[in-house]
């Protein structure tokens, strides 16, 4: 009986924190071969296109991209293999625009 009540405690909190995350979450994109996409989310054209002239070049094969809010600004996590230099130079596209105009794309 511990044991389900245990699974149940887990399941739920794991849901939980699911769901807090994607409430912050602005916008996934994803890199292949140079190319980012949107994957979940909405941003800005004129972000998005500074973000593809990002890793295009040199060329980004495979990273996975998050822009969440974070204490009224947006961050950028990165997942996948992303030199030093080109993750400061996302963080800068990122960073340039406020918040509001960030979000203010359709979502998808």
């Amino acid at each position: 009986m511990m044991l389900v009540f245990a699974l149940a405690l887990f399941a739920g909190l794991a849901g939980l924190w699911a769901a807090a995350r994607a409430a912050v979450t602005v916008c996934v994109i994803d890199v292949r071969g140079g190319k980012a996409h949107v994957a979940r989310g909405g941003l800005a054209r004129r972000v998005l296109s500074d973000i593809e002239d990002v890793v295009a070049r040199p060329r980004i094969e495979r990273a996975t991209l998050r822009i969440v809010r974070s204490q009224g600004h947006a961050r950028v996590e990165v997942t996948g293999d992303v030199p030093d230099t080109q993750l400061q130079r996302l963080r800068n596209v990122v960073g340039s625009v406020p918040l509001a105009k960030l979000t203010s794309a359709r979502r998808r």
